[in-house]
């Protein structure tokens, strides 16, 4: 074991690290999109084939079906 990490050379450590920052920061940029409730896409669901399974879809027209439950 102790071989293996004296033959890593500098350069090796350094892409792990690049490697593991873009990672961290795709994972991270993917979460925070998703608190947002920001599509998959970006482009928003009215023209989406699949919008109705969208859980900001389903969000909205629960809303909707509430607001019109109390108006006649």
């Amino acid at each position: 074991m102790l071989r293996l990490l004296l033959a890593i050379k500098p350069i090796d450590i350094i892409i792990i690290a690049v490697l593991a920052a873009a990672i961290v920061g795709i994972v991270a940029f993917l979460v925070i999109r998703k608190k947002k409730g920001i599509s998959g896409c970006g482009c928003g669901c009215t023209s989406c084939p699949h919008a109705g399974g969208c859980p900001s879809s389903k969000e909205k027209t629960e809303e909707k079906k509430e607001d019109n439950n109390g108006e006649i």
